[in-house]
């Protein structure tokens, strides 16, 4: 008597049928695992475009607030004859002729504390040039050369900077306000973009 045996396993027609369900199980796993890393890249761009663009304007408006400033500031209430006045409407809007309008700032204080004006290491400024935010070096105006970059080219991209000034009268008081606004984007993919604005309070304007 021959005994008969049961062949066990897949046939070639299921085995290919698993091999690509398989396979599109991979190519799904792997399209979303590359999704996920794009989000986070893209996350990850847009915070490292935040952090660049408030500590660029938090260092503008912390150095904005204190335009105008001089030591012994109540000689000019006690004594106006004598009181330094060489700090008194010292903040100008200006722009390099390049750029937009009201795109720089120039100001000064009473660096030292010293309560005399002591030159240019007293005067300062920013503004926008080429994609940067720049700072005032050795007194020079907004359209002259010889400012320092705040900004990396490869970071960020400044693609607006404003400064708008505003004055009221307070009682017999007057109250100056800077309105700064800047636009940034991502250097090499410029649908990530970075809009901050605040007002600054000019407390030693006269």
């Amino acid at each position: 008597m021959l005994s008969r045996h049961t062949q066990q396993g897949l046939s070639l027609i299921e085995l290919m049928i698993t091999m690509a369900l398989g396979l599109l199980m991979m190519a799904a796993l792997t399209s979303i695992f590359a999704n996920t890393i794009g989000v986070n890249s893209r996350s990850l761009q847009l915070s490292q475009l935040q952090e660049e663009s408030t500590a660029v304007l938090e260092l503008m408006t912390s150095d904005l607030r204190r335009a105008g400033y001089r030591a012994n500031a109540h000689l000019l209430v006690v004594d106006p004859d004598t009181a330094n006045t060489d700090f008194d409407d010292s903040i100008v809007v200006s722009n390099h002729p390049d750029e937009a309008l009201l795109s720089c700032v120039l100001f000064s204080y009473d660096a030292n504390q010293n309560g005399s004006f002591d030159g240019s290491s007293e005067l300062f400024g920013y503004r926008l040039l080429d994609g940067q935010v720049q700072r005032r070096q050795d007194a020079v105006d907004c359209a002259s050369t010889g400012w320092q970059s705040l900004t990396s080219a490869d970071m960020v991209a400044v693609e607006s900077l404003s400064f708008s000034l505003t004055e009221r009268t307070t009682g017999v008081m007057l109250e100056q306000t800077i309105t700064v606004a800047i636009t940034t984007a991502n250097p090499a993919d410029n649908t990530l973009q970075r809009q901050l604005a605040t007002d600054v309070v000019i407390r030693n304007a006269f």
